[in-house]
């Protein structure tokens, strides 16, 4: 038999979302067909050891990681996750070997054929990481530096989507510094938006987003955004079908059955995302054809107009008085057991296993 090909699953990381990348990382890794594939578990935490921008406990994190050291992390950073995920997330942390083994960075072992990024939010969908590979020469899974870059940017994300004629919600950008400067001027400036959803400009998974009605509520929602953030978005509330759009594929491009989310709390925050009986995924969603043809068409030219490959997966609000607005596009989305795309994939045939094979696969078709 020939040599199965070595799978790098980069997770853990050193963003807010680090339990849950940590969690897809290890379904990742479990559920690749093993005679084909042999998955590595990595952590490039291990390189920010000296990064001053990260937490203190982060680093001590990154430096055990480095001396061969395992902290216990089924709690860190994860007192919102369901039981079974927490679970998840302390057996990968324990599993993953510093990502130097395995970059070809060390002398003496065996280099990745391949890497499929299973980070969440910055350092790591962000396109520092798909840099660093670029750098040193290893496909992975998912978009390149400049589309992981602008997705992670909301604000930038919509400025590109909105010049390519794709609608999105209104919004105004406040940042740390003129929060801090003088906060009633951007209180008053971003109350021209109310009622809103106020949030990080570079986080995922609903961390530090809430939402605002009045200007008492705007306060504390910058405050809490800023406090993950030195930029945050303030945009309008739209009221409607909550619909996500899984595209797959390199320069033929597949759309996924949409997915209607309906949480049971007052938004699809950091609980409701990753607990399922806090939501209602309903995938395919109870729209007619017509909507389903518009929602499926912006998911695509989202997808090209920022330049994704591989994977993406479009957020938008279908609105009955506003129409369809783009929310954003998460170009490497979750693959934890109650992850969006994998279950658009399954209603369109493709079985998890199926799913991530063919995203290796497309990582390592060269680009023309």
């Amino acid at each position: 038999m020939s040599q199965r090909v070595r799978v790098g699953v980069l997770l853990g990381g050193g963003s807010g979302e680090r339990p849950i990348s940590l969690a897809s990382g290890l379904m990742i890794a479990e559920h690749l067909p093993q005679e084909r594939y042999e998955p590595v578990l990595l952590d490039p935490l291990v390189l920010m050891a000296g990064n001053p921008k990260l937490p203190e406990a982060l680093r001590e994190r990154a430096r055990a990681l480095r001396e061969g050291r395992h902290l216990p992390e089924a709690t860190d950073g994860a007192a919102d996750a369901p039981e079974e995920l927490r679970e998840q997330i302390e057996r990968a942390s324990a599993g993953a070997a510093p990502a130097t083994r395995a970059l070809a960075l060390s002398d003496g072992e065996r280099g990745v054929d391949v890497v499929f990024i299973a980070l969440h939010g910055p350092w790591g969908e962000d396109g520092t990481v798909q840099g660093l590979l670029d750098l040193v020469g290893v496909p992975y899974v998912g978009s390149g530096t400049l589309a992981s870059a602008l997705a992670m940017d909301k604000a930038m994300a919509k400025t590109v989507l909105e010049a390519r004629g794709l609608p999105v919600p209104r919004d105004v950008e406040v940042r740390r510094g003129a929060w801090k400067r003088d906060p009633e001027a951007a209180l008053a400036r971003a109350a021209d938006v109310l009622p809103a959803v106020v949030k990080p400009v570079r986080q995922g998974s609903s961390i530090g987003m809430s939402l605002a009605s009045d200007p008492a509520e705007l306060r504390s929602a910058l405050d809490e955004a800023l406090r993950h953030d030195t930029r945050a978005l303030v945009e309008e509330r739209l009221r409607g079908v909550e619909l996500s759009v899984g595209v797959i594929g390199n320069d033929d491009l597949q759309t996924l059955p949409p997915i209607e989310i309906v949480p049971r709390r007052s938004f699809f925050d950091y609980r409701a995302k990753y607990d399922s009986s806090l939501t209602d995924e309903i995938c395919p969603a109870r729209i007619d054809a017509a909507l389903t043809a518009e929602v499926q068409d912006l998911a695509l030219r989202a997808h090209r107009a920022l330049g994704c490959r591989g994977l993406s997966r479009t957020d938008m609000i279908a609105d009955p008085a506003r129409g369809v607005r783009v929310l954003e596009v998460n170009t490497m989305p979750g693959m934890t057991v109650n992850s969006l795309l994998p279950k658009a994939a399954r209603v369109a045939g493709i079985g998890f296993p199926e799913l991530l094979e063919r995203l290796v696969q497309l990582a390592l078709e060269p680009e023309d």
